[in-house]
């Protein structure tokens, strides 16, 4: 189940709506929001609103193609999406290839990150993209004559993954589009594209839905009480990826935090007890088997709870999280401070850049590791000590 999109983002899909009825559709736009805050579902609802502010057709055959529009099946809503191979798609993959998951997923949640559609179509850890080819299937695409008279519509979730051949192909597309073609690109990073794609796009930012936009949806949707859409809604901080992720493993954040908890403890305690370092290596290989997104997943994951032990140990975070087996926010806090927060903010975030470089995760994940040994093992200025 998935969140109703015109309480999450009802402003502007309220605007949207408004642009559609005045008929002052442009044939380019960007949307741009972090993850979790609607994008996929606000472009899915402003081609629906586009279709009903067809004059033209019946009221019958708009209930029609809007029913076509929810189901992903409409013939002239064409999507594009990040992909590679897998053991079904050998050579070429585009789009197309997987568009049965792509509908499964939307259709399921639709507040999907990469890694989730990764891991959906079976890619392994090798990194999703918009090639050349898949950009000459959109260009092929959208010079057909539509199906059923009217618009026709192109939605490319995430174009950051175009590499520079596609990107300069969608470019002369967008410089000349087809008659009555509506093309929306979906970034997190806007950006890493061209600038000559951006200047063709009207740019429409997403916020992350506020939080009793949230909590409303949160409600509606899985009929939660006043108290538990609240707590989710507020841990989310307006991601609804996140939300959904709560409500579907029934837990708060911070419970689901077992490869943090190991890392930690495993780097703590190399340095009393050497065999551990064996432990370590095992870890390393551990996450060098998981998707690059899910490495990267964890190394952003392992920031957030890094900054909330040094706020907390220096008062300015209240909560105090139970890791589960013992770990505790309170616990963990004091080792963290003011003279080893900054390099072990550098140490991950190199970390992460070499994951996304495809660099050798094992070696990446050790090599952290270590550092992560030494840094852990800092006393704080004596003045800062509790």
């Amino acid at each position: 189940m998935s969140l109703p999109i015109s309480i999450v983002q009802k402003e502007l899909v309220s605007e949207l709506e408004k642009i559609a009825k005045n008929k002052t559709v442009a044939n380019t736009y960007m949307f741009v929001g972090p993850e979790g805050c609607g994008k996929i579902h606000t472009a899915i609802s402003f081609v629906k609103s586009i279709l009903s502010s067809q004059s033209k057709t019946s009221v019958e055959k708009i209930k029609a193609s809007l029913n076509k529009v929810d189901s992903l099946t409409h013939p002239d809503l064409h999507f594009s999406y990040p992909v590679n191979t897998n053991d079904k798609i050998k050579k070429d993959p585009v789009s197309v290839d997987f568009i049965a998951e792509w509908r499964e997923l939307v259709l399921e949640s639709g507040f999907m990150s990469l890694s989730d559609w990764y891991k959906k179509i079976r890619i392994g850890n090798k990194q999703g993209a918009i090639s050349v080819k898949e950009a000459e299937k959109i260009t092929k695409t959208m010079s057909l004559k539509s199906y059923e008279g009217g618009y026709k519509f192109m939605i490319i979730w995430m174009p950051e993954k175009m590499n520079n051949s596609a990107s300069n192909k969608l470019l002369k597309l967008l410089e000349e589009p087809p008659e009555k073609t509506v093309f929306i690109l979906l970034c997190e990073n806007d950006g890493v594209l061209l600038e000559t794609i951006r200047s063709r796009c009207q740019k429409i930012m997403i916020k992350p839905p506020a939080q009793k936009d949230l909590k409303a949806a949160l409600k509606l949707a899985y009929s939660l009480d006043d108290s538990a859409a609240s707590e989710i809604a507020s841990q989310s901080k307006g991601n609804c990826r996140k939300a959904l992720y709560l409500i579907e493993n029934q837990e708060i954040e911070g419970l689901n935090n077992e490869d943090f908890v190991s890392w930690v403890r495993l780097a703590f305690k190399v340095k009393t007890s050497k065999q551990t370092i064996g432990e370590l290596i095992s870890f390393s290989e551990g996450m060098a088997k998981k998707s690059r997104e899910d490495q990267k997943s964890f190394l952003k994951n392992s920031l957030s709870v890094f900054r909330k032990g040094m706020l907390f140990n220096y008062a300015a975070e209240s909560s105090d999280l139970d890791f589960g087996n013992g770990f505790r926010l309170e616990k963990f806090a004091p080792y963290i401070h003011e003279n080893n927060i900054a390099e072990i903010y550098d140490e991950i975030h190199k970390a992460y850049g070499g994951v996304e470089r495809n660099g050798n995760s094992k070696i990446i994940f050790l090599d952290t590791s270590i550092k992560l040994t030494r840094l852990l093992h800092l006393k704080p200025s004596a003045k800062n000590e509790k």
